[in-house]
């Protein structure tokens, strides 16, 4: 079913993530361990690499925003040809092919603004770690190196890459990733699905649940501006959260 390909591509893009930030966490361990920890340039050096890998990432991000919403797109066409019973070639049209650039440039940009404010917290995490060793060894009157054995001992933690939503609440990255995929991918079917229905003149879609005793399953959306129906943008965030199991499909008489 379309939603588990959905959630399929969303985690395989929260993998993919994952691996970038377990790269970051390497930077700074070698940052740690190095003779050069606590040099001026260090940190700077420590983020323009963070880049030069956000740059290689963000290369083969773009191919797979490409490839995947591509996919998406001719599966919900796709699917509601054969709904409408139509024998027009499954083919998108220049309509369609626009909006799928627009999406897939803004994945991309929620992507670069992820690695911007991960990579400000890598900078700030070395930058008060050299800060507290500096502290130690100055006070105790220690070495720089002795001290920096101790901050190694006792702070384990992983460094956590984190997103912080409008409610204060903290979700990892690569989480927050996941859930960007899939609400995008999800947005690109049921845009789709609109767009082929109003090429065919029908003026509404229908909201159909994976769980059919759902609230939200067959309730009407218009196409258009419609005061007696809801349109599409007015029931997005709530019926089609990043989670939801529910698509926009052609009225059917009995759901």
């Amino acid at each position: 079913m379309i939603l588990d390909l959905l959630s399929g591509y969303a985690d395989s893009a929260a993998v993919r993530y994952g691996m970038l930030t377990d790269t970051w966490r390497s930077l700074f361990q070698n940052a740690l361990n190095s003779s050069r920890f606590g040099a001026p340039a260090q940190a700077s050096d420590v983020v323009r690499e963070a880049y030069q890998i956000a740059e290689s990432f963000l290369d083969e991000e773009r191919e797979h925003a490409q490839r995947v919403t591509t996919s998406v797109a001719l599966e919900a066409l796709q699917t509601t040809l054969a709904e409408l019973e139509s024998s027009d070639a499954t083919k998108l049209t220049d309509a369609a092919l626009q909006h799928l650039q627009a999406t897939q440039s803004y994945i991309i940009d929620e992507l670069v603004a992820q690695i911007h404010r991960d990579i400000a917290l890598l900078r700030q995490t070395l930058q008060r770690a050299v800060l507290e060793v500096s502290v130690s060894a100055r006070s105790r009157g220690i070495s720089q190196r002795t001290a920096l054995i101790e901050y190694m001992i006792g702070n384990k933690a992983e460094l956590d890459f984190v997103f912080h939503d409008r409610h204060a609440r903290k979700w990892a990255s690569k989480k927050f990733v996941r859930g960007m995929w899939r609400h995008t991918l999800l947005a690109v079917y049921n845009e789709i699905v609109m767009l082929t229905l109003a090429d065919h003149g029908l003026t509404r879609a229908q909201v159909h649940h994976q769980d059919t005793s759902a609230q939200a399953h067959g309730m009407m959306v218009a196409l258009s501006s419609n005061a007696d129906l809801p349109t599409y943008s007015e029931i997005r965030n709530e019926i089609f959260h990043p989670n939801a199991n529910a698509v926009l499909a052609r009225e059917v008489a009995d759901v």
